[in-house]
């Protein structure tokens, strides 16, 4: 291969790409080849310099449109000023779509959680702490809940994390009599390591939930938001045969939907607060 020339071919096998992308970046006004006396199509020792340069500022995921403007002989601005203006252009779409990655990866690993703990506590009583969040919305109505779930997620990225508490206050007449609740209002959180994944804005005044109060919890599927009343005489039960104290209070969310026996259901996480008196 003659030093000043580079045959088309040759130059395909020392980029490593096909003699396609190179015609189409011919095409593109990007490179010219020239033609020998005998026919064969060729370049110089500078387009083989572009070249590379080009394909540099491909692999910053730069688009052609914008490479071209850059070698535009006939532009108004230099190459540096241009290539800095789509380098600080490019950099913003990166990071945010780093941003955007990290909050894929959070959802999958929260919503993983969630499926591991649904697997290993339905049926069964543990006791916890509520994973400490913050208040995003300290009362909303039962039926509003989702509607202003969707407003939040629409006006900021990231708050499709929030859960929805509902809280109600457990009556019984005495400890053998049916149980019945009544609905007190909701809450929409945000646990505290999903924070860092929404661009809502945590201020210092946002309350925060109580992370000492200790909870027995347990997890069961229902065809309706509101738990079944057997669960949460199962909790009661068990304090009872525990000789645990709890307040006649319930919070539950409904960590995911699914389909349980062939039927659409919600999968609901209870957690009944243990007295400290």
């Amino acid at each position: 291969m003659n030093k000043s020339k580079y045959l088309i071919g040759d130059v395909a096998n020392l980029m490593g790409i096909s003699r396609d992308t190179l015609r189409h970046y011919e095409k593109r006004g990007l490179l010219t080849a020239r033609k020998a006396a005998n026919g064969y199509r060729y370049y110089t020792e500078a387009d083989i310099s572009r070249f590379i340069s080009i394909l540099y500022q491909r692999k910053m995921d730069i688009g052609l449109d914008d490479i071209a403007t850059l070698w535009d002989e006939h532009g108004s601005v230099d190459s540096p000023k241009r290539l800095s203006d789509i380098i600080r252009q490019r950099l913003n779409e990166e990071e945010e779509a780093i941003r955007n990655h990290k909050r894929t990866i959070a959802r999958l690993r929260m919503s993983q959680k969630d499926c591991e703990n649904i697997q290993k506590y339905t049926g069964k009583i543990m006791q916890c702490t509520m994973p400490p969040s913050y208040i995003i919305d300290p009362a909303v109505d039962f039926h509003d809940g989702i509607e202003q779930w969707f407003q939040y997620t629409r006006e900021h990225a990231g708050l499709d994390n929030l859960y929805l508490f509902d809280e109600y206050q457990i009556h019984a007449e005495t400890k053998s009599a049916s149980l019945t609740l009544d609905y007190q209002n909701s809450q929409l959180l945000l646990h505290e390591d999903m924070a860092e994944y929404t661009d809502y804005p945590i201020t210092a005044d946002i309350p925060i939930t109580d992370s000492k109060t200790r909870y027995l919890s347990t997890f069961c599927a229902s065809q309706e938001r509101v738990p079944s009343l057997s669960t949460v005489q199962f909790l009661m039960t068990y304090a009872r045969q525990n000789h645990l104290p709890v307040c006649p209070q319930l919070f539950s969310t409904f960590v995911l939907q699914g389909i349980r026996d062939q039927k659409q259901c919600y999968y609901l996480q209870l957690f009944l607060p243990l007295s400290s008196h």
